[in-house]
């Protein structure tokens, strides 16, 4: 599958090569066709490598951590998504990589794609609406009203 991917920290610009096409490998899977994924700071400081000392991943690494696509394959333990849906999310901080062709995620870090929502409003919301929710919810601990 193509990729956009970093063969080491430091690399300036990202390499646009093939890379293996991810294999669902436990019952809580989605694969997904990407059609969208957005960048975030978080991606250009894990290029760099200032995320290094806190974050560990082997190369080649695709960066990306938020994503819109098609579900191609499930699990027999998924439940809440069906092949053909359109779905978003932000793909699991241990093994992140969006800017690629497919990508395998749990099934607990996607949802359906609302109507209301365009391509690209899918594709850049999961990780800052994340943020924002934490931020509200765990940190600020608010409340309704």
């Amino acid at each position: 599958m193509k990729a956009a991917y970093i063969e080491h920290y430091g690399q300036e610009k990202l390499t646009l090569g093939q890379l293996p096409k991810p294999k669902i490998t436990s019952a809580k899977q989605v694969l997904v066709k990407v059609l969208k994924a957005s960048v975030n700071p978080v991606d250009l400081k894990i290029q760099s490598g200032k995320l290094r000392p806190l974050l560990h991943f082997s190369m080649p690494l695709i960066l990306g951590n938020d994503y819109v696509g098609i579900v191609e394959d499930i699990e027999a333990d998924v439940k809440s998504v069906e092949i053909g849906q359109l779905v978003f999310g932000r793909i699991s901080k241990k093994q992140i990589g969006t800017f690629c062709e497919y990508l395998v995620d749990e099934e607990n870090n996607l949802a359906v794609v609302p109507s209301t929502l365009t391509l690209q409003e899918a594709a850049g919301l999961p990780l800052v609406g994340l943020t924002a929710y934490q931020a509200l919810f765990e940190k600020m601990k608010a409340k309704s009203g």
